[in-house]
């Protein structure tokens, strides 16, 4: 059995330095999960490489294991990733329905470039082999596929929100999104709340039926399933051992000098509740003033999607009520926020991980979130408190140990982060561990296991 992964973003990047060319592992939960299988049992792994390249590219990682890359044009990347992705589909699944663009030639890009993902697949496609399709970027890849003939099973596992009918009907393509999906023998969803909006879409739309699990849609049964997808526990339990990673947690809190630090990593993105954040952190101070000089935050901004007008305004408004906080409440000698508008590796946010004493991860719609995750896989002595959104995906997993906030209150905000520095510490630990317990059962090769059922892990 072949194992054929679909997905926009790259396993690898391929960096050339004095005309030798070097693999560079990419970061991130799907890379985390299917690389290695792909390196033991063999496959191909789909995806786009570069900005505007417009040559095929093949890597051979293994003997066995194909890094094929779908060539791009310039105009391609404007329409289909930047355009009809992020300009359209993100927004809307994300209930962001004023930053929803509607343009016929994003969704003209759109369409192209799905159908070229699917010739790829057809170009490397054995009988017996098993293909997973990830994502909204490439939601017509699936029935593509199918009208070429595959008959082996089609996975598809969709990493966002599903928006509710109401939100989709929006959408003047909302048909072909739904059909493409339903090529897929098994669509998979982080919440039974996604998988719920995408049958009654499906119903509402299509005039499909559909009990528990299945979606009867022309004469065929597509399983329906909610399995949230989970880190590599193992390696980020190593990473915190590393002497490295460990020496940097260590003279870094030595450096900050306060006697609490929190911790925020988050993508630039509207969605992720950044300015909220801020607000909350900023009444959290105006509100306890005895804290001032005693607590410090650093939050990470990793740069996304650097091009659109809305991630160039977020990050004016993100810099603005920092500043703003900065000067109403810092003092010679203390930072209350340190804001990094960069990319980190896991090794840094490990250390960053070890050192804080309170997460807050509180974005205004998500998927799941990782960040969650990766924090409490983090905490070798099970001491930290998570401070975590109510409405990101991964509460569902998460509810019973951490503190549960609305993002859009910056009073629950500030009682979050007052009881996080006040627990106890057997509470703490209780709470840890109760998270700890999840995130290491439901890691992703649990994911792996329950998604595609018959790939050996």
């Amino acid at each position: 059995m072949k194992l054929i992964v679909v997905s926009n973003r790259e396993p690898y990047r391929v960096e050339t330095s004095r005309g030798r060319g070097r693999l560079e592992k990419t970061v991130g939960g799907l890379v985390s999960a299917l690389e290695p299988i792909l390196r033991k049992e063999g496959g191909v792994w789909i995806c786009w490489g570069r900005k505007g390249q417009k040559t095929p590219l093949e890597t051979r990682i293994t003997e066995d294991f194909l890094m094929k890359q779908v060539p791009l044009t310039s105009n391609d990347v404007s329409e289909y990733y930047y355009g009809f992705s992020n300009e359209t589909l993100w927004p809307l699944c994300h209930m962001f329905l004023n930053r929803t663009h509607f343009d016929s030639r994003y969704w003209l890009g759109y369409r192209r470039v799905n159908r070229k993902f699917a010739r790829a697949v057809s170009e490397v496609y054995t009988p017996g082999s098993k293909i997973l399709v990830n994502d909204y970027q490439l939601a017509l890849v699936p029935k593509l596929l199918k009208e070429q003939g595959i008959e082996d099973t089609i996975y598809m596992f969709w990493h966002i929100p599903f928006p509710p009918y109401f939100m989709l009907r929006f959408l003047p393509q909302r048909r072909e999104i739904l059909e493409g999906m339903l090529g897929a023998d098994v669509i998979g969803f982080h919440t039974q709340h996604y998988v719920h909006n995408f049958q009654e879409c499906a119903r509402d739309i299509l005039g499909a039926l559909y009990d528990d699990d299945t979606i009867y849609w022309n004469g065929r049964k597509i399983k329906v399933r909610a399995i949230p997808i989970g880190i590599d526990v193992e390696r980020w339990e190593r990473l915190t051992s590393e002497p490295k990673v460990v020496k940097y947690a260590r003279n870094l809190r030595k450096k900050l000098g306060v006697e609490y630090v929190g911790i925020g990593v988050d993508r630039l993105d509207y969605t992720k509740g950044l300015e909220e954040k801020f607000r909350g952190i900023g009444r959290f101070f105006e509100k306890y003033p005895s804290f001032r000089g005693k607590v410090s935050f650093i939050q990470i901004a990793a740069p996304t999607r650097t091009r659109l007008e809305d991630y160039m305004d977020i990050k004016r408004k993100t810099d603005e009520i920092v500043g703003m906080i900065e000067g109403k409440f810092g003092e010679p000698g203390w930072v209350p926020i340190y804001y990094y508008y960069k990319n980190y590796r896991d090794e840094r946010l490990a250390s960053l991980y070890m050192v804080a004493d309170f997460a807050l991860v509180t974005p205004l719609i998500d998927g799941l979130n990782l960040v969650s995750k990766e924090y409490v896989a983090s905490k070798r002595d099970n001491d930290g408190v998570l401070i975590l959104s109510e409405f990101a995906g991964v509460s569902v997993q998460l509810m019973d140990g951490a503190l549960i906030v609305n993002p859009f209150d910056e009073e629950a905000i500030a009682e979050a982060i007052y009881m996080a520095l006040k627990m106890r510490k057997r509470e703490r630990r209780e709470r840890m561990e109760m998270l700890k317990k999840k995130v290491v059962n439901e890691d992703i090769h649990w994911w792996l296991k329950n998604f595609l059922k018959d790939v050996s892990a």
